[in-house]
């Protein structure tokens, strides 16, 4: 499946106001985003996640760490505190270079531009944790799906994956369901929001049993599910935290 539809807004808006793409908070948009408080807050994030995985009592290593979905690189700099060496991917060009730009940590922290359905470029086995949210969320199913299970490609026996995908209906493909799906998904939905001044982006989900089903059949586990959704009924968007087994 083409991610172009994907790709061609996030392209616009990392070059308009990269900052508040990442992170739409009220009151940031229009490149109102203080940098060192945008970093700041994935400080906080990175933080609060090791300590939810440590209570877990889940060991890893601490060598290198994937962020997908990276953007300018708010989690990739943070992760950079806790690990040897940090990738960052993602599928705009224009958040790529900002990202390279707001660089702090030198050849530790590297930037690779992704616009396929496979994480082109980086090795089997090659990762002790991977880190993804507010990202898969704005793919179809189908691509989203299929990077579910390159997270556990590239992740280490023993190592961590953490993702954040709502959860929602799984309609059959080729059926009424999966076509209404598209459409109000895919065109509607941005065209909606882009009336209502928000962001003109795609917005999508994954059945929590799908996801389960991605992680048995990629020789992982679920060792956590967390509803990280507000104000919206339990259940609505969900956190997994995963390990691969075999470590």
């Amino acid at each position: 499946m083409s991610l172009a539809t994907v790709k061609r807004p996030f392209e616009k808006l990392g070059r308009e106001d990269p900052l508040y793409t990442v992170l739409s908070w009220k009151r940031r948009g229009h490149n109102r985003w203080d940098p060192e408080e945008f970093f700041q807050t994935g400080r906080r994030e990175i933080e609060g996640v090791l300590r939810y995985v440590d209570a877990w009592g889940l060991p890893f290593a601490r060598r290198r760490a994937l962020d997908f979905g990276c953007g300018v690189g708010r989690l990739s700099q943070a992760l950079a505190d806790h690990f040897e060496q940090v990738v960052g991917v993602d599928i705009a060009e224009s958040m790529i270079e900002r990202a390279c730009e707001y660089n702090r940590h030198g050849d530790r922290v590297r930037y690779l531009v992704n616009g396929t359905n496979r994480l082109d470029g980086l090795d089997d086995e090659s990762f002790d944790f991977v880190y993804s949210t507010i990202t898969l969320q704005h793919m179809p199913p189908e691509p989203a799906g299929g990077y579910i299970r390159e997270f556990f490609r590239v992740l280490r026996p023993g190592g961590i994956a953490v993702f954040q995908v709502p959860n929602g209906k799984t309609h059959k493909a080729g059926s009424l369901g999966a076509w209404l799906y598209g459409l109000r998904r895919r065109r509607l939905r941005p065209l909606w929001n882009a009336v209502r001044g928000r962001l003109p982006v795609e917005m999508h989900y994954i059945a929590r049993a799908q996801v389960q089903s991605l992680v048995e059949e990629s020789g992982a586990r679920i060792v956590d599910v967390a509803d990280v959704g507000r104000r919206r009924r339990w259940g609505k968007n969900l956190r997994y935290c995963t390990t691969k087994l075999g470590g």
